[in-house]
Formats: C-alpha cells, structure tokens, sequence
C-alpha cells in the first residue's frame, strides 16, 4: 500500500497522531505525514480500530519540542483570534538565490518565501543558527532550521548619512 492517501487529523501531541482514511495502513507501516502549517512528520502505525489510526511519531526530541511550539500556537491562534506571529507579512518566493556564508561557501536554495524582515529557502545545506550570511545586498543571519531547508532574518537597514558627520 504505497503512494499518497487522503485522512483527517483528529488529535495531535508531540509524540503522535489519531487519524481517520477510506484506507487504513496495516500496524508497523512506517508513514509520512504532511500537515498543513505543522509540516512534513515521519512516523509508524502503532493502532488501527474501523476507519481511524494512531501513529507514534519517530522524532527527535528538538523537532518534537518545535512540534508543542507550533502546536500550542495553532491552537491558541484559533481559538483566541490572533494573527499570524510574523513582524512582515510574507510573500511566495520564486527563483534561486545566491547565499554567502561567512566561511565564503556559496548555497544556491530555492526562494520559498521573502519579507521585508526574512526569507525562507529550501536547499540540502544548513547552516548555523545564528550564522552571518549575505543574500544579494543583504545581510541577515540564520535564523531557523526548517526540515527542507532554512530561514533568514536580515539586518535592520543601517541609516545613511550625509555630510561632515558622515566621514
């Protein structure tokens, strides 16, 4: 029973999912969840009953406190009618960017998103968190690992003066 099959989460912890399908995966089967705004997370069949399953979730325990975090937040969000916790909105990325790490090792990533704050990018290299980098003209540092790639926050943009004083 391979390939993508349609279900619907019905209760979620760091340590794993309930979930309902038309087709229920024998125990064991190792599977990979995409969760919309949780992201993709691998895991195994530990309980079928009917059309529902549970699955335990093979993370280690960084992704699985991220998973709490994002967890905690989409509920509350929800429930409390908040906003989106980014100080920019953010825009669809397209394209391939040019990224030079301190070191002068050269990423090229996919663009997944830009903000005037940040930018996400998916690629197989990860950088440091908190490592300086330069994307075109900005400069930013690493801010977060994502499980495809990273994301960057840019530095404020410095003043620019004029005159005497600026020499």
């Amino acid at each position: 029973m391979e390939g993508e099959h349609a279900c619907r989460l019905l209760d979620i912890s760091p340590g794993g999912a309930r979930l309902m399908a038309r087709i229920v995966p024998p125990d064991q089967t190792r599977v990979v969840l995409m969760i919309p705004s949780l992201g993709r997370i691998e895991g195994r069949i530990v309980r079928r009953e009917g059309e529902e399953f549970s699955v335990a979730f093979n993370a280690p325990q960084r992704k699985r406190d991220k998973l709490a975090d994002a967890i905690t937040w989409r509920f509350n969000k929800d429930r409390l009618g908040l906003d989106e916790d980014r100080t920019a909105p953010r825009k669809p990325g397209r394209g391939r960017a040019r990224i030079v790490l301190a070191d002068g090792v050269i990423i090229q990533a996919n663009v997944l998103d830009v903000s005037v704050t940040g930018a996400a990018f998916e690629c197989l290299e990860r950088p440091r968190i908190g490592e300086p980098l330069r994307v075109g003209e900005m400069s930013g540092r690493v801010a977060r690992i994502l499980d495809n790639g990273f994301a960057v926050v840019f530095d404020p943009p410095q003043a620019k003066t004029s005159g005497p004083e600026a020499a």
